[in-house]
């Protein structure tokens, strides 16, 4: 019996030294032709093993290959999919009596592959079988357990080059060390390297691979680590024709600008783009998945934002929470979105919180705070980018709009003149092309320089850079007023327009606000109607062509009493005796308390390149009427009136015009609006004294003489209500100075000698 033991011992020993031995004396080339048909016929590509192939038994089942190359199909932009510098595998013994695999160690070293999609959607990562696989053998599984100890990448690098969108990644120096005890046990990987020239690294795991081998979930844990961005993931996965996840992530990215100019992502105002923080819950397709509990975080020096709730990216995607967008550099921002402005210092800040509800092209805020420098606003809005220019849409309200700011400032040194010229500062209306808007707005009080509006409401469209407001009603000068203001940006030369209508307006208020002139008072009508164009204030009014009116009542005239200027008639004649016209002292008559009642008040202003002409100008009251003629240059902000009066002394409607013995002499108001000047308009006496006196003074002389009644400057005397001293009177020594009645009836004698002597001339001629 022993010796039986001995030789079945023997002859064991010798089947276990010829197993380990057999391999050494087969030739090398025998496994690499069989390794290279079998991996070609399964693969239906040419696999080529161009190094050396070497096989070992003890103490483990191990190969190794060298210069391993799977080829590319016909038409693909490399010669080979895969090219492995070695191959390593090692199996060991024991397990496999139990038909087990227990894979000590698989390693590729060098391995280079390419994956290609071309523009026609081919791959060259779908393989072909040579046939289909034979059954298993009756009463058997079919299979065998796996296990892998060690999975090995060293300096590996994968390239996809995607021909149907242009872009190419590239995935290089990947070290990676993987382990694998069963389907049923869970795997882990480390792995680092490079993508797109980034450095990484990443570690996962999953409980039980087997599952997504079934198309069921397992749970898996990610944490990969760049330069650029941080990413973790603890959840399920599931694969299938559409991979989805469940689990928790956060995703930090420390400078998203650098992240999208990696990939050649179009990133408007890419500069504005820092550091970003996203955490919370995602759910369904891996490509599309739903994001709830999502908390959001944006930090730049350009621009700040927040977000919290839910967030779905499929198709238009969907948002649902609230939301908080603030920038302290505004103009910077706007000029990393290619929106450039000109120099000002307007548009520094905003902020924008509330409720958003909606999809990525059209989301719609509610309970909305915003501010814009110094302005602020709640109410709604929206915004709709589906179209190529965005469009805004909203319902606000303003407590206090206050645009002084946006139009530009006056010249220092014509408003240290004493005057307060329109802005030649250029307009801000750039940005009035770059969004389209449809709001309604209603505001508390709208401030434009000296001009406030009161419980306002407008309606607001903005399409392509054409502004229309529409002004239901207002509330400014004390009257209720409603009207229509166009701004049109889109030409070179913007152009404006306006309508509008005032009842119970404050006339004095208007005019002083508007043009420092507040000589005028009342109440009643007010209506514009003007259109221009121009890149600044001071040029739009001096374009600006329409219509004024106003219906005015129960006013006041002021620095001018008229019935105190008719009182001071023997003034005026005194003047134009002595040749002092120009020194004329009307006293109460033209001061700074003077004043003038009226009842009504008319007037018709056609407006032509910023100078308004008078066409109806009509005063009236009880005992007095004014009808006026002139212009208003809106563009200089100066006036020239000519108001030609008339009393009615008996309060009967029977008026006479202020006149000096029958000589009318209007008033004159002119000069600049902030400190307009009151005087007698006497620039018609000399015209109408020769008019008027001429023939009365030949034909009192003629009869004066015929009668032997008196002397020429008897008759000029009597003709302007001057006697003649008496020479009988009592005389002082001292020798007599010229009067002024004197002077006078020399100016007229000579003016009557100069008629006579043309009349002379031209009789000569004849």
């Amino acid at each position: 019996m022993k010796r039986v033991l001995l030789i079945v011992s023997g002859i064991a020993a010798l089947l276990i030294i010829a197993a380990f031995s057999v391999p050494f004396f087969i030739p090398k080339s025998v496994y690499k032709n069989q390794i290279e048909n079998a991996a070609t016929n399964a693969l239906q590509r040419d696999v080529t093993l161009a190094g050396d192939v070497k096989i070992s038994v003890f103490p483990r089942i191990s190969a190794s290959v060298e210069q391993v190359s799977v080829a590319n199909p016909d038409g693909f932009a490399t010669p080979n999919m895969i090219e492995a510098g070695a191959l390593r595998g090692s199996v060991k013994w024991m397990p496999l009596l139990s038909r087990r695999v227990d894979v000590q160690e698989i390693a590729f070293v060098d391995a280079d592959v390419f994956l290609q999609r071309k523009a026609d959607g081919n791959t060259n990562w779908e393989f072909a079988s040579s046939k289909e696989a034979s059954p298993p053998p009756e009463g058997t599984n079919g299979s065998f357990d796996a296990g892998i100890e060690s999975a090995i990448l060293k300096n590996a690098s994968l390239t996809f080059q995607d021909d149907q969108s242009g872009e190419t990644y590239k995935l290089s120096e990947l070290d990676l060390e993987a382990s694998l005890r069963g389907m049923d046990q869970p795997l882990s990987a480390t792995a680092s390297g490079r993508f797109q020239e980034q450095a990484f690294t990443v570690d996962i795991w999953l409980d039980a691979p087997e599952a997504l081998t079934r198309n069921l979930p397992a749970q898996a844990r990610l944490d990969l680590a760049s330069d650029l961005a941080n990413i973790k993931y603890d959840g399920s996965v599931q694969l299938g024709d559409a991979p989805s996840l469940n689990g928790t992530f956060e995703t930090v990215v420390a400078d998203l600008a650098a992240l999208t100019q990696q990939f050649e992502l179009d990133v408007p105002a890419r500069s504005a783009l820092g550091r970003l923080q996203v955490a919370g819950k995602a759910s369904g397709a891996l490509d599309s998945p739903s994001l709830t509990e999502l908390k959001l975080t944006h930090d730049s020096d350009l621009l700040s934002a927040s977000y919290e709730g839910s967030v779905s990216l499929n198709g238009d995607g969907t948002v649902a929470g609230t939301l908080s967008i603030a920038s302290d550099r505004m103009r910077d921002l706007l000029s990393a979105a290619a929106i450039e402005l000109a120099p000002g210092d307007t548009l520094q800040t905003f902020a924008v919180s509330g409720a958003a509800n909606g999809t990525f092209k059209s989301v719609m805020v509610n309970n909305l705070n915003l501010s814009l420098d110094a302005l602020r606003g709640t109410g709604q809005a929206g915004i709709d980018v589906s179209a190529t220019t965005p469009r805004i849409i909203g319902d606000l309200s303003v407590p206090a709009l206050d645009l002084t700011p946006f139009m530009g400032e006056p010249d220092p040194e014509k408003t240290n003149q004493g005057i307060q010229p329109w802005s030649d500062e250029t307009l801000e209306l750039s940005g009035l092309k770059s969004v389209n808007a449809n709001l309604s707005l209603e505001v508390g009080s709208l401030t434009i320089g000296d001009v406030e509006l009161t419980d306002a409401v407008m309606d607001v469209d903005l399409t392509d850079g054409l502004l229309t407001a529409d002004l239901s009603q207002f509330k400014a000068f004390s009257g209720l007023w409603l009207g229509k203001l166009t701004v049109d940006a889109r030409p070179a030369t913007p152009k404006v327009g306006f309508d509008m209508q005032g009842q119970n307006v404050a006339v004095a208020n208007l005019l002083g606000t508007l043009a420092g002139f507040d000589s005028l008072t009342g109440t009643g009508q007010f209506k514009v109607s003007a259109q221009s164009s121009g890149t600044s204030i001071d040029a739009i009014m001096q374009a600006i062509d329409g219509e004024v009116s106003t219906s005015l009542s129960d006013g006041v005239v002021k620095g001018l009493n008229v019935a105190a200027l008719v009182r001071s008639a023997s003034s005026l004649k005194q003047a134009i005796a002595t040749g002092s016209i120009q020194e004329l002292n009307f006293g109460e008559a033209l001061s700074q308390n003077a004043e003038t009642d009226f009842s009504s008040f008319n007037t018709v202003l056609k407006v032509n390149d910023g100078v308004a002409n008078v066409d109806v100008m009509k005063l009236l009251s009880p005992i007095l009427g004014v009808d006026g003629t002139g212009q208003i240059n809106l563009a200089a902000q100066s006036m020239d009136l000519r108001l030609a009066t008339s009393v009615d002394k008996s309060a009967q409607g029977q008026g006479s015009v202020v006149q000096l013995n029958g000589i009318p002499v209007p008033i004159r108001i002119s000069g600049a609006w902030t400190n307009p000047k009151v005087t007698p308009d006497l620039s018609g006496v000399s015209s109408a004294f020769k008019a008027e006196l001429g023939s009365r003074v030949l034909e009192e002389l003629g009869v004066s003489n015929s009668a032997g009644s008196g002397s020429t400057e008897d008759v000029i005397g009597g003709l302007l209500g001057i006697k003649k001293p008496d020479p009988e009177a009592p005389t002082d020594d001292a020798p007599a100075e010229t009067s002024a009645e004197d002077v006078a009836i020399k100016a007229l004698g000579g003016l009557l000698n100069n008629r006579k002597k043309k009349e002379a001339d031209t009789s000569n001629e004849n």
